[in-house]
């Protein structure tokens, strides 16, 4: 007879198995391929986008999005610029690849991408499809998107000839999953005419709104941010009847709410003002930037940022009342010491003036510290005293090798900041010692780490780490379960909610 302690052994890691079983979410790949239209666009200070960048927003936190589609590329150009062999070489079983080319296939002048609809172009997506399915990838074939163009009655007029077709015979043919996303994007723009459909595209930018673009651009085929959501949620929605696993992470039907619409997000590259040598005497700005993709950059918080409808933008100066203006949010980031800068840029009493009167005029300041040894402190206080707020130069919560735990808070208090986490990461921060009007927002092991300020029309938010950086939102060295990724989207809302719209 077995003995009733190892019965109770077994059912219990039976249980333990099941309840693992129904824990466990499937986690789904998809690679873009195509051109402008789909492909990524910088984030600084840029209206362009393209839809590919904007379709994780449609889609569950089990999905990955690679976005391999590059600007002004064509079937013939993607190939011989060996861009599809790295895709190839990525792509494992169960993945889908969804391929969109055709605006620059059609171009006659230009032998190094013409791709003739009806010969090399379907040749081309032949072999996409053959190349994926010999990897036991899924591909998926798109009708390339319309540009806009009306005639002078208002009746829209399509610019994509025969590609359109090539695309449907070989989905048709090869038993291909295809989003019809030419006919898609035909009809809603017959629907909006020629007025309502300037808001999808570049053309509608006005001048002076942008330094990247100071006199708008006249440009009827690359997206605004909301056209490449607007066209995304037409991908998004065939996508999801599609007969694909990763269909059903679909989340969102119809148009997303993009809560920091008309928020612009200036990042301080002044105070932190770090280079490096990336090759021979090339130099690159790096550690807690917008565009920095490695561990130390701030990109996956601009992609928040971006998908939330804000701006990322940077001030490479000291602040002025007039360069402040255009910000609804300034950020400034651990600033340099000599061991960091040669030369520092040292807050001056003058320049805290600018920002205290930005702050009292309605702007938002997040001020985030380092820990001792790690971030210029006396200077920087200078700014910080204004508001209550004093950084300490200590260190708290230190983290030794993997001990993960000595760095977890799990006790949050009501604050928007924190909706929906439930236990998140910080490590080797400085505490912050407040007066009025600041008060503590989040404390851990007995130091204050997070506050925050109302002044005059405007708030400051401050934390003694960068916090949020590529490191601890994408998990790169965290185990599953701390959820500051969470806590980034929770930032992003508090500022969307917080900040007033310049925009």
């Amino acid at each position: 007879m077995i003995p009733p302690r190892r019965i109770l052994t077994v059912i219990a890691v039976l249980l333990l198995l099941l309840a693992a079983g129904f824990m466990a979410q499937p986690q789904y790949r998809i690679f873009l391929v195509g051109d402008s239209t789909m492909a990524d666009k910088p984030l600084i200070d840029n209206p362009e986008h393209g839809w590919g960048q904007m379709f994780p927003l449609f889609l569950s936190k089990n999905v990955t999005v690679f976005n391999h589609a590059k600007n002004g590329r064509s079937t013939r150009s993607f190939l011989m610029e060996g861009r599809w062999d790295a895709v190839l070489n990525a792509l494992r079983p169960g993945d889908v690849v969804m391929i969109q080319f055709g605006h620059n296939d059609a171009k006659k002048e230009d032998t190094a991408r013409f791709a003739d609809a009806g010969t090399d172009y379907r040749n081309n997506l032949l072999r996409f499809v053959r190349d994926a399915r010999s990897r036991g990838a899924v591909p998926i074939l798109l009708t390339p998107v319309n540009r806009r163009k009306y005639d002078s009655s208002g009746r829209f007029i399509d610019q994509h000839a025969g590609y359109p077709d090539a695309v449907r015979e070989v989905a048709r043919s090869g038993n291909v999953p295809l989003i019809d996303l030419h006919a898609a994007s035909l009809r809603l723009f017959t629907e909006l005419g020629p007025e309502r459909s300037k808001q999808y595209f570049l053309t509608s930018v006005p001048r002076g709104m942008y330094r990247t673009l100071p006199n708008g651009k006249d440009d009827n085929t690359h997206f605004t941010r909301y056209g490449a959501v607007r066209i995304a949620s037409l991908v998004a929605e065939q996508f999801r009847s599609l007969p694909v696993p990763a269909a059903q992470e679909v989340t969102v039907q119809g148009m997303p709410v993009l809560p920091a619409e008309g928020i612009s997000v200036g990042l301080d590259l002044y105070y932190n003002n770090e280079w490096r040598t990336v090759r021979d005497t090339v130099k690159e700005r790096y550690h807690y930037t917008w565009d920095d993709t490695t561990n130390s950059g701030f990109s996956r918080l601009a992609e928040i940022i971006d998908r939330a409808g804000g701006d990322p933008d940077t001030l490479q100066s000291a602040p002025t009342d007039s360069l402040l203006r255009r910000f609804s949010v300034y950020i400034i980031v651990d600033p340099d010491t000599p061991k960091e800068t040669a030369l520092p840029n040292y807050v001056t009493p003058e320049q805290a003036d600018a920002v205290e009167r930005w702050v009292r005029g309605g702007g938002v300041l997040v001020l985030m510290g380092n820990d001792k040894g790690n971030a210029e402190f006396e200077h920087f206080n200078i700014l910080a005293e204004r508001f209550g707020i004093r950084f300490n130069e200590d260190m708290h919560q230190d983290v030794v090798n993997n001990r993960y735990d000595s760095g977890a808070v799990r006790q949050f208090p009501p604050h928007p900041l924190f909706t929906g986490v439930p236990y998140a990461f910080i490590k080797q921060f400085c505490s912050l010692t407040l007066q009025p009007p600041a008060r503590e927002v989040l404390r851990a092991r007995g130091a204050v780490v997070i506050a925050e300020a109302a002044v005059g029309s405007g708030r400051v938010l401050a934390v003694g780490d960068p916090w949020l950086y590529n490191e601890y939102l994408d998990n790169r060295r965290l185990p599953a379960g701390y959820e500051n990724a969470l806590a980034a989207e929770g930032f992003v809302r508090w500022l969307a909610f917080t900040a007033r719209k310049v925009r």
